[in-house]
């Protein structure tokens, strides 16, 4: 139940506190309890190499608070990555119970979505022909801001993506029908974060699994992305390329103060633009975010989560779990390079984007350790 809410949770809770205390109680807390009465299993969640690069890279992050000029409570920020733990053991719990549930919470939370876009893309259509007239989706409920709405739903388009992929032609109508509201969704926000995403799962999907159906899915999400720039031209909502190149030139030049160790987590940011017109706390690039956070110490070790990760997805490229969580991943990386900085934040969108898919890899590792391949039996429950 806390997965399911945490992987829906923010559609149609109206009040992100409300979302948060879900994940506490029904994710945290429970996946802490289990823990500590059936302690046997912690030794194997925590051996799994895709953990063991998380911890590593934590550590050091939360070694750089010595040196961080933070504002944010260094109680907060020492707690992220214990939820984010959590998170990936409460997955890992789950599939030594039942592999099935974690596919069936996906399915069902899929469905959702596609549900809670439905909804949406009606409810602004009405409001642009008969009320305020809004040029860009901007999300309800939670979800309030355009590009972040944009991240979850893409998530969830990568996820009926690689499940497309992953049916036979005859039986992928489901699919496709989910595939269109959710692409008509994120035309109407507005962002191009999720398109480069897309392109870069789509691309993954290709290597690993079926090059002539990634060839139609490239087809469709470039009429996707031509009619969204028709529309974004036709409404004047965006300025070139949104600044990101000066932005990210600019963001370079403040790593390159600290090159080696960074400014520290949490330590903030301020980046200024000619032009603009108003300053920035972020780089609009995660990669970035960790280097001005932790240095190319840091950037090393994040750039190692992900070599582990994608390299246990290649080895398994020919399951399915694997490949839609990978696909998933995939996704986030390619979103996280446009947008925000938050490689380590609280629960929020852009777990969508990194630690929710790092969780589903690291379940269906943990089933690939011949450990748990010996011990998985109703009885060890």
């Amino acid at each position: 139940m806390g997965w399911l809410l945490l992987l829906t949770g923010m559609f149609w809770l109206w009040k992100r506190s409300l979302y948060s205390q879900t994940f506490y109680l029904l994710l945290a807390l429970p996946c802490l309890l289990v823990l500590v009465s059936r302690s046997r299993f912690f030794s194997l969640l925590i051996r799994q190499p895709l953990f063991i690069a998380i911890a590593l890279f934590s550590g050091y992050m939360l070694i750089t608070l010595i040196w961080s000029e933070t504002s944010a409570g260094i109680g907060s920020l020492i707690k992220r990555p214990f939820y984010i733990a959590l998170l990936l053991f409460s997955a890992g719990l789950i599939v030594l119970q039942d592999e099935r549930k974690l596919e069936q919470i996906l399915s069902v939370a899929g469905l959702i979505a596609v549900l809670s876009a439905a909804c949406s893309l009606a409810y602004f259509l009405f409001e642009f022909w008969f009320g305020s007239r809004q040029q860009r989706l901007p999300g309800y409920g939670v979800l309030l801001n355009p590009l972040l709405t944009s991240h979850i739903y893409g998530a969830f388009a990568s996820y009926w993506l690689a499940r497309w992929f992953l049916t036979e032609r005859n039986q992928n109508s489901i699919a496709i029908v989910c595939l269109v509201i959710l692409g008509v969704l994120l035309v109407a926000t507005g962002s191009r974060t999720p398109f480069l995403g897309l392109g870069m799962a789509l691309t993954w999907l290709a290597i690993t699994n079926n090059f002539r159906r990634a060839l139609l899915g490239s087809s469709a999400a470039i009429l996707l992305v031509l009619t969204q720039y028709w529309m974004s031209s036709m409404m004047q909502t965006w300025a070139g390329v949104s600044y990101r190149p000066a932005i990210w030139m600019e963001a370079i030049r403040q790593i390159g103060n600290h090159p080696w160790i960074g400014n520290g987590y949490g330590a903030p940011m301020t980046i200024t633009v000619h032009g603009l017109g108003f300053s920035l706390a972020d780089p609009h690039n995660i990669e970035l975010g960790v280097a001005y956070a932790g240095g190319m110490i840091g950037l090393a070790l994040w750039a190692g989560i992900y070599a582990c990760a994608l390299g246990f997805a290649w080895r398994y490229r020919r399951e399915k779990n694997v490949l839609i969580a990978s696909t998933w991943l995939v996704f986030g990386l390619g979103a996280g390079l446009t947008e925000g900085s938050a490689f380590m934040p609280r629960l929020k969108e852009h777990w969508f984007l990194i630690w929710i898919p790092m969780a589903l890899l690291y379940a269906q590792w943990l089933l690939k350790d011949k450990a748990v391949i010996n011990m998985r039996s109703p009885a060890s429950f």
